[in-house]
Formats: structure tokens, sequence, C-alpha cells
């Protein structure tokens, strides 16, 4: 492994090289941050079809919460810490690596999350959209706007992975992990659900031997959702603390080694911590439940793809709204809770983070779910 390891260094080395690529390097691994597939992913994918948009949801929860217990399990390093351990078990010297304002993440290196769960959610999307341009061009040949789609997305995919060793937040190995197992996930989900379907075959008659009942049926009673939140969350504590008091592993070794390795202190971020993300799950799911009980969608657009090019730029309305209003949260939440709850320290996250974290995954579902379509609702019906 440690040979793998050093020829992973060696290649982030030569690519950090091109020092022009810096701003699209981090730009490119902000825009495939897990934050953001459940921040604009998610509303596109809503806005085109509830229920495509429900899927996006449910993978990318699932994948993000898989993802963290694997990192756990295979406990990877990071490349900007690794080269100091490195040197001094071999007694030589650091190789050098460049970090950047993203580089010190918290949580264990191995699989990428931002490849895994960014590539994940991004598939049942891409394939929704494939079939959609498919059916437009009324021809069973490739359509040259769906192969268009399935370029960038591959395009993306690669830039995204390059990213992740530019700012030696992972190595090679684990990029390429996190990018197959991804995509794979992304395709079980919407080959499993057949909601690529409903693009090609928007008719409810002819999916119903599909596992796409079972989406619409959980849009029908979103509860269900709070509970698959919750649970999730409840299981990956369980499982953290039977690793850490059964098996004597500390599930927050990672957290010690970002502070010490990391040139900047104020680069290390405890959000990108296992037991965050976890929280953040938690929220997301609740957050849609609450919001499609108080708007859900009309029947008929569960089964029929919305074509107007107007979701486009309502999801982007959304993404902003919603950070926005997270940061809001997150200073409310923090205020409030902070006198009175144990704060985050080299240990882990305190519960005031996870609190917040939880606060916060709700807002992108309310904001893209409730609160957008009942303002256009309201405006429609005042031009009438």
């Amino acid at each position: 492994m440690e040979s793998l390891h050093v020829r992973g260094v060696g290649f982030i080395q030569w690519i950090q090289q091109f020092q022009y690529l810096d701003s699209l390097m981090i730009n490119t691994s902000h825009l495939g941050s897990p934050l953001i597939a459940y921040a604009l992913v998610f509303p596109l994918a809503y806005y085109l079809n509830p229920t495509l948009g429900l899927l996006t949801m449910l993978c990318a929860s699932f994948t993000e919460w898989f993802s963290g217990l694997l990192k756990w399990i295979l406990h990877g390093h990071r490349p900007y810490w690794w080269v100091g351990l490195y040197a001094r078990k071999t007694n030589t010297a650091v190789m050098h690596l460049e970090q950047f304002p993203v580089t010190c993440e918290t949580g264990p290196g191995s699989p990428s999350g931002h490849c895994m769960i960014t590539l994940a959610s991004l598939v049942p999307l891409v394939l929704y959209l494939h079939q959609c341009l498919l059916r437009h061009t009324g021809s069973k040949r490739p359509s040259p706007y769906g192969e268009l789609v399935l370029l960038i997305f591959g395009l993306f995919t690669l830039v995204l992975g390059l990213s992740r060793c530019y700012l030696a937040a992972h190595f090679p190995h684990q990029v390429l992990a996190g990018v197959v197992s991804g995509l794979c996930f992304g395709y079980f989900f919407t080959h499993l659900f057949q909601v690529a379907q409903l693009a090609s075959k928007p008719s409810k008659s002819t999916l119903n031997h599909g596992m796409v009942n079972y989406l619409v049926y959980l849009i029908r009673t979103p509860g269900l959702l709070i509970g698959f939140g919750f649970g999730s969350l409840l299981l990956a504590w369980m499982f953290g603390w039977f690793l850490q008091t059964i098996l004597g592993v500390d599930i927050n070794w990672s957290v010690k080694l970002a502070q010490r390795a990391c040139r900047r202190p104020e680069w290390v971020h405890l959000s990108s911590s296992l037991m965050v993300g976890f929280a953040r799950i938690a929220g997301y799911l609740s957050g849609l439940a609450i919001a499609i009980c108080l708007c859900p969608p009309p029947d008929r657009s569960l089964w029929t793809p919305n074509t107007n090019l107007s979701v486009v730029p309502l999801a982007v309305i959304s993404v902003i709204v919603t950070k926005l209003i997270e940061a809001l949260c997150r200073r409310a939440v923090s205020a409030l809770l902070m006198p009175i709850l144990p704060p985050s320290n080299s240990t882990g996250p305190g519960v005031a983070l996870l609190a917040s974290s939880v606060v916060e995954g709700s807002v992108g579902p309310l904001i893209a779910v409730w609160v957008l379509p009942s303002m256009l609702g309201k405006l429609g019906r005042l031009h009438e």
C-alpha cells in the first residue's frame, strides 16, 4: 500500500505543477461537493419530475451513508497528512504537497466522497435527461443533445476526479474507487426504480409493475422518509459505537491527523467529519418529508416530465436561497446551543454542530419543494 501511496503523491506533485489550474480545480471541487448534490441536483431533478427528485435524494443519501461506513472501515489516509507520517516512519524528508483552503477535510480518505456521492446523484438525472431528449427527437437513433449530456457528464467526472487529487485531498486510487462505486450506485438505483422510463414512457399504466410505484408511495406517505433519515443516523451512531467501544477503533483518528498536518488551522473544518454527514442525511430526508406534506406534488406530475426550461433558473434560485438560509440557521443554532452543549474538539464534532447540521440539511428541501413552489403559485394567482 505504501508504494501505491508514494506513486499517488508523485502524480499529485506532477499535476500541481500546472498552477494555472488552481481556480478550475477549486471551483470544480466546490461544484462536485455532496452539498451541491443536495442543493442543486435535487431541486433540478424534482422540478423535472418529483419522482425523479425523490430518487435523486434517496440515491445521494444512501450513497453518502454507505460511503461514510466505508471510510470508517477502510481507514484510508489523505495525501496532505500521509506525507508527514511517511517521512517520520522512514526518517526521510517530507514530500512537498501544496495545500488549499478546501484541502484539509477531516474524514478518512477512502473512497472519495465527492466523486462517489455527487456522481451517484447525477446518474439518475443524466439518464433521465438522455431519455427525454431521445423521446423528444422521436427517433430511436441517439439524439445529438442526449449524447452531449453524456459527454458533459463524462468531462465533469474526469475534471472532478483530477481536482480531488490536485487539492491533495485524495490519492488517485481513492478517486477511482469513488468514481466507480458512485456510477454503480447511481445506475443500480436508476435501473431498480425504473425512473428513466418515465421520460420515455410517461404513462402510469405502463409502469404499474415497476419499483417506481414505491417512490410514488413514499411521496404519498412522506413520514417514512423521517424514519429513514433518523434511522440511518442511529445505525451509523451504533456502528461507530461498536467500532470505538467494542473493537477499540478511534473513529475520530483522522480529525487529529488533519489538525496536525494542515498548515493553516482555519482550513480545518469539522463540518467535513463523518458524523456531521450522517446528521445532514437525517436533515435532508426530514426536510423533504415536511415539505411534501406542506406542498404535495400533483398526481400527474409524478408520471410526466416537465420540459419547461424554467426549471433551470428555478433550481439556481433554490441553491442561492438555500445557502443564505443555511448560513443564518448555522449562526442561530450555534448561538442557541453553544452555551448549553459541549463544543466540538479534537475528539470529534459536538452535539451543537450535529444539531445544526440536521437543521441545515432540512433547509434545502423545504426551500425547493415548499417555499418556492408556494410563492410561485401565489404569484400566478395574483396575475390571473
